[in-house]
């Protein structure tokens, strides 16, 4: 146990830890603190790893104490992420692991709200997080893509294209705003396929006409979704509605073509394309990494699709 004496006699500062929110195998996002006579003493610090040994002389303390400030912190929050990546940013499981985590109450909300209600607050502190994790180590994306979710369910690829895109749009140097535009919009690309019918959407057979017609809205339905939920900013909405635009003119909802598209968007485009090739889906076993920027890059149906000064950057990230 690392023991830190240090006094601290502020009494009306602290609150009494809750033991069991306490996670092994994480490291603490807030000091830890015993009374001594009149005194809070500090024993563990923050950033330290919480072992199985550790947590059992935790156990053998008659009262722990947390700082009031730090108390929303025991617990993994929307607001505590942001302590909780620092803290384990040199652990690529741990910290795709708390994604998926805030990820996921970020669209079970979404999918069970009635008025399609959006936590921008919890989005916001979900896209830093990825930004931060991104400028901070450089090959962060390789690191952790070998701990992505095989899933392909709409919380699943939402959180990959938000991670391949940030990282893509750090590559071709975008500032910090960028990144967050880039990074809302591709973690809400999707959004609207609440909207269609789930038959259609896990068709294993080719879909018809009409079908096909009605998949197609869900850009749509996404901006104006996004709209609802009060954003504005023109640079997200835009890569939201063009993110199935190719190059070629071959996309939708209006059939853009090079020129008319916005760079956001081509960003979206490709890593959302990435994505959906490199996962499981209900007609096809997934492609490796190397297999889908090679259908990408070759394949007749895909090779004039995209901004190919992004997808060879893409490429490069990949192989160098």
């Amino acid at each position: 146990m690392k023991i830190v004496q240090k006094k601290i006699s502020q009494n009306n500062a602290f609150a009494i830890l809750k033991i069991e929110t306490l996670k092994v195998d994480e490291p603490l996002v807030f000091n830890v603190f015993i009374k001594k006579e009149s005194d809070y003493v500090i024993i563990i610090e923050a950033g330290t790893l919480l072992t199985e040994d550790l947590l059992h002389k935790l156990q053998n303390q008659e009262r722990l104490y947390v700082n009031k400030r730090d108390v929303n912190k025991s617990e993994l929050t929307c607001e505590s992420l942001k302590h909780y990546v620092k803290y384990n940013k040199n652990d690529p499981k741990a910290t795709v692991n708390l994604l998926y985590k805030i990820n996921k109450k970020i669209f079970s909300d979404y999918l069970g709200s009635q008025e399609n209600k959006i936590d921008l607050s919890c989005v916001q502190a979900l896209v830093k997080s990825i930004v931060f994790l991104i400028k901070d180590n450089n090959q962060y994306l390789k690191n952790t893509i070998e701990h992505f979710s095989n899933e392909y369910g709409l919380e699943f690829h939402s959180l990959h294209v938000s991670i391949y895109a940030v990282n893509l749009g750090d590559c071709l140097n975008l500032n910090d705003t960028q990144l967050l535009q880039l990074g809302t919009a591709s973690l809400l690309h999707d959004v609207g396929i609440k909207k269609i019918d789930n038959a259609i959407l896990i068709k294993e057979s080719d879909l018809s006409k009409d079908e096909t017609s009605k998949v197609r809205l869900h850009s749509n339905y996404s901006g104006d979704i996004a709209k609802a939920n009060s954003i504005t900013d023109p640079d997200v909405l835009l890569a939201i509605l063009q993110h199935h635009e190719n190059y070629d003119g071959s996309g939708y909802p209006k059939g853009l073509k090079e020129g008319e598209i916005s760079d956001l968007a081509s960003i979206l485009s490709i890593s959302e394309v990435f994505d959906a090739l490199t996962s499981s889906r209900p007609y096809r076993e997934k492609h490796s990494s190397f297999e889908a920027l090679n259908i990408m890059l070759k394949e007749e149906s895909m090779v004039n699709r995209f901004n190919k000064t992004f997808l060879k950057k893409f490429l490069r990230y990949f192989i160098a």
